[in-house]
């Protein structure tokens, strides 16, 4: 005769968990609980908290302005003439300019330097000192224009020279006007009067390329 079973008596299913299942799986639980903790702190960090918040506006960055420079006025140059320069005037020429030295080279004397200046030739008498000053100018310059001596053969007798020197002052005046040859240097010796000698070339050979004489203004000193 059949007979009905109770309820607990019915077989347990296969699903049903063992000791060793649920201690598997309380130690998964554990490892997924432990690896949420870090992951937390990491997205609570003050790094991903500025990434979860709301981008707020933010006014654009002010464009540096560069410093402006600072201008420091410059003095201008001054042309200061020194008070030993000494200088030559020829009214009656046209001739103002400075006076240079002019050295001996060993054979004559250097004027590839002289320029537009008259030249005062070393070994002559110096400005103050009795004898005879001697002063050298160019006729022409390489380039064609005059020479600062180019009117020396229009001087006349009487006419006036100055030299200064500052404030200090001598006067002379012409006592004659001539030409001499290249080679005659008697122009150029000592004097035991107070003179002024001026000497520049002249008669200029265009084939030849050499000047045939030299123009010499003699002017002594005057009261």
């Amino acid at each position: 005769m059949y007979k009905r079973r109770l309820g607990i008596y019915t077989r347990r299913s296969y699903r049903q968990t063992t000791p060793f299942t649920g201690l598997l799986t309380i130690i998964i639980l554990g490892m997924i609980i432990g690896g949420l903790f870090p992951l937390v702190e990491r997205m609570m960090s003050p790094r991903a908290a500025s990434r979860l918040a709301a981008p707020t506006a933010t006014a654009p960055a002010a464009t540096p302005v560069p410093p402006r420079p600072t201008l420091t006025p410059l003095a201008l140059p001054t042309v200061v003439k020194k008070p030993d320069d000494l200088s030559f005037l020829v009214p009656a020429a046209s001739i103002r300019t400075n006076v240079i030295e002019v050295f001996l080279d060993g054979v004559s004397w250097d004027v590839s330097r002289l320029g537009f200046n008259a030249g005062h030739l070393q070994g002559t008498a110096r400005f103050g000192a009795k004898g005879n000053l001697v002063l050298a100018g160019h006729v022409e310059m390489a380039d064609g224009r005059p020479g600062v001596f180019a009117r020396l053969n229009k001087l006349n007798t009487g006419d006036t020279l100055i030299l200064s020197r500052g404030r200090l002052q001598r006067k002379y005046v012409v006592s004659a006007v001539k030409t001499v040859a290249p080679d005659d240097l008697s122009v150029l010796y000592p004097t035991t009067e107070d003179r002024l000698t001026l000497i520049t070339c002249g008669d200029y050979d265009f084939w030849q390329n050499v000047y045939q004489e030299r123009v010499v203004v003699i002017a002594d000193r005057s009261a």
